[in-house]
């Protein structure tokens, strides 16, 4: 993972989030020290790490109180252009507490069958996941429209669909873009299993009353 957070002084920061995963972990450092070869960090916590510590990593950023909202891209390269709306996006964030990330959906997870889950995309891609925050006393607009500016200027580089999980109850198009084919057979698990719509912890995937 890697993308922008807020720094110090609230400046856009580059972090990079590297994982290495294997039964030698010393087989790992080479790729490490190429990083760390980029520059003197202002930080860095490379060590070994047990898998749920490093799912908390991030804890630490979420505060009572604060307002979140999420929007999502799927790119199929980070191409130049990409990268431009990024560094753009980050030198105009609204908010000292918001951030940039790049996730990389590679390797195991892109051996995997479209048909075997309800996940529809299963080839090498990133994920751009934009995240604004604000202050419980602050206006949202202008976070708002910064989170919304960035999607639509990534619009051009990115795939259709994006991540269920974080797409908006309204994005109910590109929520089937990203089940592509598995969506006709989500919606008749959706209709056999679930009639009276108990489960909508997640709301992206329509009821059943809603048109095909």
């Amino acid at each position: 993972m890697a993308g922008f957070l807020p720094g110090p002084a609230g400046e856009p920061v580059i972090f990079l989030c590297p994982f290495y995963s294997g039964a030698d972990l010393d087989a790992g450092t080479p790729w490490m020290d190429r990083l760390r070869a980029l520059g003197t960090p202002l930080v860095d916590q490379i060590g070994p790490m047990p898998y749920a510590d490093a799912l908390r990593m991030f804890d630490g950023g979420m505060v009572d109180g604060n307002h979140y909202l999420l929007r999502t891209r799927w790119l199929p390269a980070l191409t130049d252009g990409a990268v431009d709306t990024l560094v753009d996006a980050a030198r105009q964030v609204s908010s000292p507490f918001s951030a940039l990330a790049v996730h990389h959906f590679h390797g195991a997870a892109t051996r995997v069958r479209s048909a075997d889950t309800a996940f529809g995309l299963r080839t090498d891609h990133l994920m751009a996941e934009i995240i604004t925050v604000w202050a419980p006393d602050d206006q949202a607009g202008p976070h708002r429209e910064w989170a919304d500016r960035t999607s639509a200027a990534l619009a051009p580089h990115a795939l259709p669909g994006g991540y269920p999980n974080l797409l908006a109850p309204e994005e109910t198009d590109r929520v089937r873009l990203a089940y592509g084919a598995n969506w006709a057979r989500l919606r008749r698990a959706k209709r056999r299993y679930d009639p009276r719509h108990l489960l909508h912890a997640v709301p992206t995937l329509p009821p059943p009353e809603h048109p095909e």
